[in-house]
């Protein structure tokens, strides 16, 4: 059985198919400069917005305050975020405007538990305000990432018949990927290299919209995971062109990448409506393999002898298509 959905007719050149062999990521063009925000440059610092944002998500009762006056805009007020966080007004407000940039460790504990951050976005906080050196690296030169996937990564690909796998970098370009990532998700090698990206290819290919059942909260993680990724290197220039690139393709890439929202690697699961296998089920776990770059090895699994696996065990059994 043929997993593989089709692919859009494109006039852009296409690369020789190849699946467990590494591809790099072209630079999308110039940009403005990055910001520490993995952007281009804001009137705000990136510690400013997320502050903001994340105190607009509250209300008074849900931190156990009183409710009082008339409020003009949602959230909480300031005053109220400074009392949680034990700091004075002034000095929350200064963090706000951007003309407090590098607070301690432990007022920046403080808000995170003021403003009820998660792991991920505590993480996050404490990123913000660190001053990020320029990389040089992989990452940096026109070429994009092209971080080589070690070969025991690869054999691992290779041996992985059943299960679609795939390597990803911190910015979310796919690398490598073995035949059954092919049936099911789409034949990436057939893809623009700039285009071999998970971000692009929710936001940028309709066929995602098609192949994911709840598409947005997949979009919205992937650009989750990509603020995630620039907040740890805001200068890598890949990231920052894909950013610059996708928020003028796409209104909701932009409207997630202004929510702010950050997420680390994990697990969960993905509800898919493929065209030939249709609804299936499954798990996926991501891995950090170990050196520079922080690559990503993606497993995606089902339960034995579910209508899942047996889908995907019948898969395997046709070949890559």
């Amino acid at each position: 059985m043929d997993l593989v959905p089709p692919a859009p007719s494109s006039p852009d050149p296409v690369p020789a198919p190849h699946s467990t062999t590494p591809a790099a990521a072209p630079a999308l063009g110039p940009v403005p400069a990055p910001s520490a925000s993995g952007v281009a440059p804001s009137p705000l610092p990136a510690l400013a917005h997320f502050l903001r944002s994340r105190r607009a998500r509250l209300t008074p009762e849900s931190v156990g305050l009183p409710r009082s006056g008339v409020r003009r805009l949602p959230g909480l007020r300031r005053a109220e975020v400074a009392v949680l966080a034990g700091i004075s007004p002034e000095y929350y407000t200064r963090l706000e405007q951007g003309r407090q940039r590098h607070p301690s460790a432990e007022v920046l504990d403080a808000l995170a538990s003021a403003l009820r951050l998660d792991a991920d976005a505590r993480r996050h906080l404490h990123r913000l305000t660190v001053r990020a050196a320029r990389r040089t690296g992989p990452g940096d030169g026109p070429a994009g990432d092209c971080s080589p996937v070690p070969g025991a990564t690869l054999r691992l690909l290779r041996a992985t018949t059943v299960w679609p796998a795939y390597v990803i970098s911190p910015v979310r370009d796919v690398l490598a990927w073995n035949d059954a990532a092919v049936r099911l998700i789409t034949d990436f090698a057939a893809l623009p290299v700039a285009h071999r990206n998970l971000a692009w290819f929710a936001y940028g290919d309709p066929r995602a919209r098609e192949l994911f059942v709840d598409w947005d909260a997949v979009a919205r993680g992937n650009a989750h995971r990509l603020r995630d990724a620039l907040a740890a290197d805001p200068h890598d220039a890949r990231g920052n062109r894909l950013v610059a690139e996708l928020t003028a393709h796409s209104q909701e890439f932009a409207a997630a990448w202004e929510d702010h929202d950050v997420r680390g690697p994990g697990t969960g699961h993905k509800d898919l409506d493929h065209p030939s296998a249709g609804r299936l089920r499954l798990d996926y776990t991501v891995y950090v393999i170990p050196g520079a770059r922080a690559l990503e090895l993606v497993v995606m699994t089902a339960p034995e002898g579910s209508p899942s696996h047996r889908a995907l065990v019948r898969s395997a059994g046709s070949g890559p298509g």
